[in-house]
């Protein structure tokens, strides 16, 4: 490429000096262009030459020398501005490649105190900090030369936007009072700010922002070129999450590397874009913090349901004031809560009444499922125990909303702790005139440590106010994860071995729902997810299985047995997968150790427990001094099993499958298989059926006995208990249903009914006119059938005896 010179006789002195000087050697990507635009943006990587080529183009033009100074003009005042001023020392004027080193004779001087250089024929460059943007305003430069426009997606990146952590960059570091954690929103408001602040397009635009120039008659900052750093040109999302073809995808976490986030929505634009499709205007969201990938409204709803889940997640507060919607986080520190100096006393009620929440009502799980961008937008879910705490609640949300894990974990982190912390509710009278005080708005009590934000207002002769406790604290910094190398490719094992089982309610135990649960065996195991629909697409999350199953297949048929004792006789021969058996002592046994379930011939699943186990081969084990039909599954019992029947040990391991209270009885479609991956027949175990309906099935009544009497028949019977019923200090058992109600079936023996009747007590007379009736006189045997009534599950398990007549 030519570079403006001619050749012709110079002398040795001058073609020496030429040879001195970088423009004689340049690359042709550093040189300036024929077109000479006011602002010149230089990008590239790093060692691209960005910061040799500013110093050679201040000097060039203080010096007059080519091919920068291509004209008569004089160069007087250089503006030399940089995210700080020792960036602006270090790196542009004492660095490697700053103006000092790259000079030749005679060099310019540094005046640190004065904070310029100074050159030999009168030009001066002054060094300017971005830091402190007032320092700008009024001097006039014919040249300035500025660092790159950009900000790393790390916490408080805009307070040093040009360090990110990477320790094999020069600029390792964090910025200053940041958490170290990743902010796609700290980037993209440094971003918005420079844009508006600049732009005189903007509502907001100031002419002292960016006035005009008086040599060039054009905005000192040209917004129309302005440049960010950085635009990836390796694809999206190949690049960062393709570790084992780049090195530094890791980097793009908290890096400056605008490709994946630039266009991702924040929680404030999200908000209005979904008042905007419901024909709302739009709310105040500037402090409405957080960012996403995207948002799923599936279904017709209105505004509010498809915002409550982002207020929730997000810890947003709604209010409406004078100019419409206000959003924005409920801790927010600019948020200035409203002082409440005097109370009024509302009749008997308490000028203050402050209710905590107790330990067991507060979930210690917290399971939270979305799309994962990085996993070709599949569900995936992430989870949070509170460690220590009492009780065993789980809670899941099922966010329609596209992030990643990272991002996802620290969400729910904040959530927990804002479940915890925020568990105080306290409730209080105001006068009527303070119409200030509205639902959303944050409240400071007289003498109370905390700010509170109203939930529900009642409007009266006063105000009474309900209000909840608001946690100020810092959120969980979001920590980057994933694809930074090649991993080692895990082993495919296929879809998993999932078994549903529908058990009996237990004393004590959870929702009737809960007892629908999920068995999953896979080896390797991998962290397994649960999905469900009641069509054959659009299957919603429903619960993460962390830990396998110990399952097994009898190997024997077993036979029927008996209930209420132990049985010596029968043993179950059961070969478990990956799995082992223990034996337990008698006291263990009774009190609930050793639980299992087999699939019986019809079906039903019979609840065993076992005292003995014995390996009798590698894998086999043989189990003994069983308690048979246990939780009221004598109809599985009576059944048996045949040989290759599924067996479960009733562990942790076994969970709740995720159905619903509405859902019990229901058919759906469940798939169950590995998180992270496509939902396809090559990964997932495909099941429909139904279930909650067992947990809500009456047992089989005892004790059913007949009398003749003088009226015909006295049948009386006892009805048992499936929820809370072992406690032997009641005086009578709770009754379980709705109402209470019994079926009685009457038939000859071994035939066929020839009656069915219903009570509403523990007893029925069977009178002489109806038997007569039934049998043209007395017969000499009767098969009796009784069975309680469920409002959920229909008539329970049957309880039949034959009884003779005379």
């Amino acid at each position: 490429m030519q570079k403006g010179w001619a050749a012709r006789n110079i002398g040795t002195e001058r073609a020496e000096r030429a040879l001195a000087e970088w423009f004689g050697s340049t690359r042709s990507k550093q040189y300036p262009l024929e077109l000479r635009p006011a602002t010149w943006v230089v990008t590239g990587g790093r060692g691209a030459g960005k910061t040799r080529l500013g110093a050679e183009w201040v000097n060039g033009l203080v010096r007059g020398l080519p091919p920068f100074s291509l004209n008569k003009r004089k160069y007087k005042r250089i503006a030399l501005v940089g995210d700080t001023l020792g960036d602006v020392r270090e790196v542009m004027i004492e660095g490697p490649s700053g103006i000092l080193t790259i000079s030749r004779p005679p060099r310019p001087r540094f005046e640190a105190s004065r904070r310029r250089l100074v050159w030999d024929n009168g030009a001066v460059a002054l060094m300017f900090s971005a830091e402190d943007p007032e320092s700008l305003r009024g001097p006039q430069f014919d040249a300035a030369w500025c660092d790159e426009l950009g900000c790393p997606a790390v916490d408080k990146g805009p307070n040093q936007p040009n360090v990110f952590p990477d320790p094999k960059s020069a600029e390792n570091a964090i910025p200053y009072f940041s958490s170290a954690g990743r902010s796609d929103l700290a980037q993209q408001r440094f971003l918005e700010t420079h844009n508006s602040y600049w732009n005189p397009a903007d509502p907001e635009f100031e002419e002292a922002y960016n006035p005009l120039s008086p040599v060039y008659g054009g905005r000192m900052v040209d917004i129309e070129r302005t440049y960010v750093w950085a635009w990836d040109a390796r694809p999206f999302p190949a690049f960062p999450a393709r570790g084992d073809r780049w090195a530094d995808g890791f980097n793009w976490h908290c890096g400056h590397w605008l490709n994946g986030r630039l266009g991702n929505p924040d929680a404030g634009a999200l908000i209005n874009a979904i008042l905007a499709d419901h024909g709302l205007p739009p709310a105040d969201v500037g402090h409405a913090d957080g960012t996403l990938h995207g948002y799923v409204v599936a279904d017709p709803t209105s505004a509010r349901a498809a915002l409550e889940p982002i207020v929730e997640l997000f810890d947003l507060a709604v209010c409406e004031e004078a100019e419409g919607l206000v959003f924005r986080r409920r801790d927010a520190q600019n948020a200035s809560p409203a002082e409440i100096s005097e109370l009024v006393s509302d009749g008997g009620n308490p000028v203050i009444e402050t209710i905590r929440a107790p330990d067991h009502q507060l979930p210690v799980e917290l399971v939270l499922a979305f799309r994962e961008p990085f996993a070709e937008y599949q569900t995936a879910a992430v989870r949070n125990v509170r460690f220590g705490a009492d009780g065993s609640r789980q809670q899941t949300i099922d966010f329609p909303g596209v992030m990643e894990s990272g991002q996802g974990r620290a969400l729910l982190d904040d959530l927990m702790r804002r479940i915890w912390a925020e568990r105080e509710q306290v409730t209080f009278a105001i006068a009527e005139h303070r119409a200030d005080v509205r639902p959303g708005a944050v409240l400071r009590l007289p003498g109370a440590d905390s700010d509170f934000i109203v939930t529900e207002i009642e409007d009266g002769l006063v105000r009474r106010i309900t209000a909840r406790q608001i946690a100020r604290t810092p959120p969980s910094p979001w920590l980057p994860s994933g694809f930074g190398s090649v991993a080692a490719q895990e082993a495919f094992a296929g879809k998993p071995h999932a078994l549903f089982l529908d058990l009996p309610s237990r004393s004590g135990s959870a929702a009737p729902q809960d007892q629908f649960r999920v068995a999953i065996w896979q080896k390797p195991w991998r962290s397994q997810i649960v999905l469900a629909s009641p069509e054959d697409t659009g299957f919603g999350f429903r619960t993460v299985v962390d830990k396998p199953a110990d399952l097994g297949v009898l190997v024997e048929p077993l036979s029927a047995g008996f209930e209420g004792r132990i049985d010596r006789a029968t043993e179950i021969a059961v070969a478990l997968f990956d799995a082992e058996a223990a034996s337990v002592s008698r006291l263990q046994l009774l009190n609930g150790a050793n639980a299992a379930a087999i699939r019986s011939a019809i079906g039903v699943w019979e609840i065993v427990q076992f005292e003995s186990a014995e390996e009798i081969e590698p894998g086999v084990w043989r189990l003994g001094d069983l308690l048979r039909g246990q939780l009221g599954t004598s109809d599985a019992m009576a059944a048996g099993a045949p040989a290759g029947a599924d067996f479960v040990m009733l562990d942790d391991a076994v969970q709740p499958a995720g159905l619903r209270a509405s859902e019990a009885g229901l058919l759906l479609n469940w798939r169950v298989g590995p998180s992270e991956t496509d939902i396809s027949d090559e990964n997932f175990f495909a099941h429909a059926g139904i279930g909650g309906l067992r947990a809500h099935l009456p047992l089989s009544p005892v004790h059913v006995r007949c009398r003749q009497n003088a009226g015909g028949a006295a049948i009386s019977w006892v009805r048992r208990g499936r929820i809370d019923a072992d406690d032997w200090g009641q005086g009578e058992i709770p009754l379980g249903e709705e109402r209470e109600e019994y079926q009685i079936e009457i038939a000859a023996a071994g035939g066929p009914s020839v009656r069915v009747a219903l009570s509403s007590e523990q007893n029925w007379q069977y009178a002489s006119a109806d038997i007569a009736a039934d049998f043209g006189g007395l017969p000499l045997e009767i098969d009796v059938t009784v069975r309680q009534f469920s409002a959920v599950a229909g008539f329970g398990l049957p309880a039949t005896r034959r009884f003779t007549l005379s």
